[in-house]
């Protein structure tokens, strides 16, 4: 009788980590939280000043899903990010400006990135910036940071979605401006658009 009683116990016992373990993993561990972060950034409110301070402008799709990208993570003493970018690897379909011979395998950096810690992940965003989709397609306005790699500039104002895939790409406090900027450059670049 006591050892039933015992065999029991230990079973609702592990019965109940097991069931901690799972909120656990798939409520607190997978879960995620977005921080947005302000950023010094140059901006541009016009489709010709975006166009003309650009060094590398494509239309082209990412490769792989958010998630399978490489994140660049500097973190601070005490678990502080100093700074975050995602790594996207682009299928370029054309050039519009800048030299087409890097273009073959390139990787643009993105102001946005997600870690994993304890509490959930956390995906930081500078100034509302939203991840390209795979396979939908951009027009990506890049010009190269102090280390020669390509980023992309204007912040969520510089890439536009052409295919209408990423209803995201719209939204954000910059909306107005950004449609503003993409119907001056559907004006100036109508056939290399289409």
């Amino acid at each position: 009788m006591l050892l039933k009683k015992k065999s029991t116990i230990i079973s609702l016992v592990l019965a109940l980590l097991l069931a901690a373990s799972c909120i656990y993993y798939f409520a607190i561990y997978n879960s995620v939280r977005d921080v947005y972060v302000s950023s010094d950034y140059v901006g541009y409110s016009t489709g010709n000043g975006l166009f003309n301070n650009a060094e590398l402008v494509v239309i082209g799709s990412p490769t792989k899903d958010f998630e399978d990208r490489e994140v660049h993570l500097t973190e601070l003493p005490k678990g502080f990010v100093a700074d975050i970018a995602t790594f996207t690897e682009i299928n370029v379909e054309k050039v519009l400006k800048g030299p087409e011979e890097v273009v073959k395998n390139l990787t643009v950096i993105e102001p946005i990135g997600v870690y994993q810690t304890f509490k959930g992940k956390k995906r930081i965003a500078y100034e509302g910036y939203t991840e390209m989709k795979k396979d939908s397609k951009y027009l990506i306005f890049l010009k190269k940071n102090s280390y020669g790699q390509y980023s992309v500039i204007n912040m969520q104002a510089g890439k536009f979605n052409l295919d209408g895939t990423d209803p995201e790409d719209n939204s954000g406090e910059e909306a107005i401006i950004k449609k503003n900027i993409f119907t001056e450059l559907t004006t100036n670049f109508a056939k290399e658009l289409k």
